[in-house]
C-alpha cells in the first residue's frame, strides 16, 4: 500500500475535498535540451530563434511528461502546475537548458463528493486525457463556481541576445540604450503572442475544448549569459491557464457568480 503524496497544504486539500476532489500523486515532467553553442549564434541585438526553440521544445516536452503520468495515475487533471527553468554553459559553450514541471495530480471520487456533486460530470479532455492548471487550488474551485473548467497551461517565450558593443557609445554620457528598450519590448509582446498562436494551433475553434479565454497570465522575465558567459541573453515566458465553459447542467456551477474573497494562508 503506497500514499498519494502531494504538495497541497491543509487548507488546499480540504478546499479540493468538499468538491470530491482528492490527490492521486505528485506527477513531473522534465527535459533537458541543448540549444548548439554560443559560437554558432550571431552577436547582434535580436531574437535567438535556435533558443527560442529549444526552450519552446522543453517546456511543451516537460509538461506533456507531467500530463502523461497523472493519466497512467488516473487523474482527472494537475492542480498548481509549476515550472522551473534553469540554464547551464557546459564544456565547448554548449548552451544547455533542463526544464522541470510538477504538479498534483487529482481525481474526482463520487464516494466521498458531497451529495449534490456526485454525479457531476468528468473534467478530463474530450480525448480523455487529464487537464493542467498553474492556478491555485482556490481559484481553481472558484473557477468552477463561476462556470468554467481549466483546459491547459498555455504557453509563449522569446529569447533575445543582446550586443554588448551597444554599450560603447554611451561611455560618456546617459541616455536610453533604445535597441534595448525596443529588444525587451519585442520580446515581450512576441512571447504574449506565441502563447496564443500555439494554443490555438492545438485547441483551434470549433474543437470540442476550444478555449474561450486565459486566466492567471503572467510574463516572467531571466537573464543569463554576459561577461564570460557569452552575450547577454533575455528570454519573457508568458504562462497562463486556458479555459472553456463547463457542459451544461454541471452541479458545480453556482446559481450566482462567486464574490471574491481576501484569504491569507496560515499554512505556509
Amino acid at each position: 500500500m503506497s500514499a498519494a503524496l502531494s504538495e497541497l497544504s491543509v487548507t488546499e486539500f480540504v478546499t479540493l475535498g468538499r468538491l470530491g476532489f482528492f490527490p492521486k500523486g505528485l506527477v513531473i515532467g522534465s527535459c533537458v535540451f541543448c540549444a548548439g553553442t554560443q559560437y554558432q549564434w550571431q552577436v547582434a541585438t535580436g531574437e535567438v530563434s535556435r533558443l527560442s526553440d529549444a526552450m519552446r521544445v522543453a517546456r511543451r516536452s516537460a509538461v506533456e511528461r507531467m500530463r502523461a503520468q497523472a493519466d497512467k495515475l488516473g487523474a482527472e487533471g494537475v492542480v498548481d502546475v509549476r515550472l522551473e527553468v534553469e540554464h547551464h554553459l557546459w564544456r565547448g559553450a554548449r548552451q544547455v537548458a533542463k526544464c522541470v514541471a510538477f504538479g498534483t495530480a487529482v481525481a474526482f471520487d463520487a464516494k466521498r463528493a458531497p451529495e449534490a456533486l456526485k454525479h457531476a460530470p468528468s473534467l478530463k479532455l474530450k480525448n480523455g486525457h487529464p487537464f493542467d492548471s498553474d492556478l491555485s487550488t482556490s481559484d481553481f474551485v472558484t473557477l468552477l463556481a463561476a462556470g468554467y473548467r481549466p483546459i491547459t497551461v498555455a504557453m509563449g517565450n522569446c529569447v533575445y541576445g543582446l550586443d554588448p558593443r551597444e554599450l560603447r557609445k554611451f561611455r560618456d554620457r546617459d541616455a536610453e540604450i533604445t535597441p534595448f528598450t525596443n529588444a525587451f519590448f519585442n520580446a515581450r509582446e512576441t512571447a504574449m503572442q506565441r502563447l496564443q498562436d500555439d494554443l490555438f494551433k492545438h485547441w483551434p475553434p470549433g474543437t470540442p475544448d476550444c478555449p474561450s479565454g486565459i486566466v492567471g497570465m503572467t510574463v516572467s522575465e531571466s537573464a543569463y549569459g554576459g561577461v564570460a558567459g557569452g552575450p547577454p541573453i533575455v528570454e519573457f515566458t508568458a504562462l497562463g491557464t486556458a479555459i472553456a465553459p463547463l457542459s451544461e447542467g454541471d452541479p458545480r456551477r453556482a446559481k450566482e457568480l462567486p464574490k471574491p474573497k481576501l484569504v491569507v494562508s496560515l499554512d505556509r
